[in-house]
């Protein structure tokens, strides 16, 4: 695929010889149109001229040409007929309705040109073949010859009829209409738009030319802040997550995916400082049971042992397997519950009271068995959409976390919550907790984080929360929490509602 800086120049190349290609061509058109008016211009000139030689005594229409005068329509030498640069006229006289030959060049010698009279008189010049079968231009005008009968000059215009002259006879006649052909080969007009086309061609040609390397290299320095920006995004690595893009010095279309890079990075950075944390507490939790069992073990291989100390030694090993089985299933949970398997059933459908009663006996009676401690309140039927097993162990982690680091009593219980409203199923699970603060309120539902009065209790890992926001965001829900006056932690976990 092309690149961005090849495909850019290449669009913008097209596009400058596009335009080069439509002014070229209408430059062309308009001098040409300038060019052919003034060859016209310069036709209508010798055809006044002409003009300005025909009179009309009363009896007769007369054209006093002089070749010496106007030498151009003389035949001689290279301006013979037909040559290209002869310049010809013909001249002809109304007569009883009919059209004659009143007096032609000399330029056309023998040659019966144009054969009649042009019907068409119509101001303007226009393309016709000349004698010898050259390409030539000509000029059509039609006039009233001019009038010559007393000292005043007056004299007939045209349209107008003119005042009757006396004859010999003592008779009057109207001045006549006359019809002038002037025409000229359009070798030099030809050769002068020839030129010109060449020339904006040429200069057309050069000028794509120079725009491709142009384009390219402006394309290339308005591309360099991509190219510096494609470098240090390339220089990044897990051991530099904490660089930050500068972005101030870009141009506005690259501060966007600047910062958002940045943003990227510090989301990673952070991700990946959790999974440091999180790998750092997992081996500590682990390396205790470990240390514990491998203490045991060592002491009692240290001297003989009767039967009933190796009993008492094994029932203590398999405690602290027991609570290492339960924090590796508990981490594979808590790490598979964000991928596709939790998710496979997102769309089931849970009753939320039974399973709110259930796991209310089953914590109680690992918390002693009172159940004056944890009050559920929940009249109405609530039906949320996530997997009953998902929800259940969600619901179980959070009654344990209340009531395990809570300061619940019979006179001031954890209090539950269920609701339904329009879409969404909230679950609310209110306990005192006069130790918590507002910063700790920030720890909650990260992995292995426990207050330090509570470091020593042997039955929790700190993974309770975690677990159940994992598997409350893998089911489409979310768990947040916060603090109530005064001192009341307030756990609140919605999930969609069933349909």
């Amino acid at each position: 695929m092309m690149s961005i800086r090849s495909r850019t120049a290449a669009l913008v190349a097209g596009s400058i010889l596009v335009l080069l290609l439509l002014g070229g061509g209408a430059l062309l058109v308009v001098i040409r149109a300038a060019l052919t008016a003034q060859f016209d211009d310069a036709l209508a000139a010798r055809a006044e001229a002409l003009r300005s030689l025909t009179r009309f005594d009363g009896t007769k229409v007369e054209m006093d040409f002089a070749g010496e005068a106007m030498p151009r329509f003389v035949r001689s030498g290279p301006r013979a007929s037909g040559a290209e640069g002869s310049e010809f006229f013909v001249a002809w006289v109304q007569s009883e309705g009919a059209w004659r030959v009143l007096e032609r060049s000399e330029s056309l010698g023998n040659v019966e040109w144009p054969g009649e009279p042009l019907r068409d008189a119509a101001p303007g010049g226009r393309d016709l073949d000349l004698p010898g079968g050259t390409l030539g231009r000509g000029v059509v005008v039609e006039f009233i010859a001019i009038a010559e009968h007393d000292e005043e000059g007056e004299r007939a215009v045209e349209g107008v009829v003119a005042p009757k002259a006396a004859t010999a006879a003592g008779a009057a006649q109207t001045p006549p209409r006359i019809r002038l052909l002037v025409a000229l080969s359009r070798g030099p007009l030809d050769r002068t738009l020839a030129i010109v086309g060449w020339s904006i061609g040429g200069v057309g040609v050069t000028l794509a030319l120079a725009s491709v390397g142009l384009v390219r290299w402006g394309v290339g320095r308005g591309l360099m802040p991509l190219s510096d920006l494609s470098r240090k995004v390339q220089a990044l690595g897990p051991e530099s997550l904490s660089t930050r893009l500068e972005s101030r010095e870009l141009p506005n279309e690259l501060r966007p995916i600047a910062d958002q890079l940045s943003a990227l990075l510090a989301r990673l950075d952070e991700a990946f400082n959790r999974e440091k944390r999180f790998s750092a507490a997992a081996s500590h939790e682990l390396r205790t049971p470990i240390a514990e069992l491998r203490m045991l073990l060592e002491v009692a291989r240290s001297r003989p042992r009767t039967n009933e100390e190796w009993h008492d030694t094994s029932g203590r090993a398999l405690g602290v397997l027991d609570r290492t089985q339960s924090l590796c299933e508990t981490l594979l949970r808590l790490s598979r519950a964000g991928t596709a398997d939790a998710l496979s059933d997102s769309q089931g459908r849970a009753e939320v009271n039974p399973i709110l009663a259930e796991q209310a006996d089953r914590i109680l009676s690992v918390h002693g068995g009172d159940v004056r401690r944890l009050r559920v309140e929940s009249g109405e039927d609530v039906v949320a959409r996530i997997d009953a097993t998902s929800l259940a162990s969600i619901i179980g982690n959070l009654f344990d976390n209340a009531l395990r680091h809570g300061d619940a009593t019979p006179d001031d219980p954890v209090i539950v919550r269920a609701r339904s409203g329009t879409g969404f199923v909230r679950i609310e699970v209110r306990n005192s907790a006069p130790a918590l603060t507002g910063d700790d309120r920030a720890h909650l539902f990260e992995p292995f984080w426990r207050k330090d009065a509570s470091r020593q209790d042997r039955h929790g890992f700190g993974l309770g929360l975690a677990v159940a926001r994992t598997l409350a965001r893998a089911g489409g829900g979310d768990i947040t929490a916060r603090l109530d006056e005064p001192d009341v932690l307030v756990v609140e976990l919605t999930l969609p509602a069933a349909s």
